[in-house]
């Protein structure tokens, strides 16, 4: 047994892992050729109109509950921090999408609106994108990650959704990872927005032992497949798991980064 801990904690050692976060666990379920590529190194950062709504609801909502200022006041940040990253995106990206940026701009205002005086009857947090981690005794590395709230009692973290929300595994492991950091009560709050209604929708966490097992058996398997190899390529070599070119949604879900490291790595 203590032999095959130092051969997992080598894996990870000689690839570069030093910590798994929530995020690269869940890429590792969906798509794990992708999650090699990334330990190698190739990474892009993704854009969606729907990240950069997220990001400015998260500190719309945020800079009300703590700081305190007004409804007007924290759409003016959120107004801006969406264009800031919509600019840069515009300027760099040639796929840029300026009407689904355009029509998530508008749904800012009644968002915020409805959530945050909710948001204020919660109180105010004790910590905000505060870093947690936590270590299993069988995973050689710390499990991290950013929680959005933390209060006296539970740990929110903060999803923006244009769809009726409904329990995600991906984000129930996510918190999941959060409560065994911080032992608090887990909420994934859903703010649910159409073009005709904008509401609070929350979920407790439950069967955390469950998620927590998941989580151990995948970080086994990621282990594994690391350890075969000291070198990415032939790790890579020998995963089949080959991403098909062919697929014409591959090449929207990787960046050309990741493209270009799966070319050298794969084939």
């Amino acid at each position: 047994m203590k032999e095959d801990i130092d051969m997992h904690e080598s894996a990870f050692e000689m690839h570069g892992v030093k910590y798994l976060s929530p995020s690269q666990i869940n890429l590792f379920i969906s798509n794990p050729a992708k999650w090699l590529v990334n330990v190698a190194g190739y990474k892009d950062q993704a854009y969606k109109p729907a990240f950069t709504y997220g990001n400015a609801v998260e500190i719309g909502i945020t800079r009300a509950v703590v700081d305190g200022i007004a409804v007007k006041e924290s759409l003016d940040l959120a107004n801006g921090e969406f264009s800031r990253i919509e600019q840069e995106a515009h300027e760099s990206k040639s796929d840029y999408d300026i009407e689904g940026a355009t029509k998530k701009q508008a749904h800012l205002k009644r968002t915020l609106e409805v959530v945050i005086p909710i948001y204020k009857d919660f109180g105010v947090p004790i910590a905000t994108q505060k870093k947690v981690e936590h270590h299993l005794d069988c995973i050689p590395v710390p499990l991290m990650g950013y929680l959005d709230l933390e209060y006296d009692d539970c740990v929110r973290d903060l999803k923006t959704t244009s769809m009726k929300p409904k329990m995600n595994s991906n984000y129930s492991r996510q918190l999941t990872v959060y409560h065994l950091a911080t032992s608090k009560k887990p909420v994934i709050d859903y703010v649910y927005t159409t073009t005709k209604i904008s509401e609070l929708i929350s979920f407790d966490v439950l069967d955390i032992d469950m998620h927590k097992k998941f989580i151990e058996n995948t970080v086994t398997k990621m282990m594994f497949m690391l350890s075969v190899s000291d070198d990415m390529r032939e790790v890579c070599q020998l995963s089949n798991l080959t991403p098909d070119l062919s697929n014409d949604n591959w090449w929207n879900i990787w960046g050309r980064n990741e493209i270009e490291g799966a070319m050298k790595l794969f084939y």
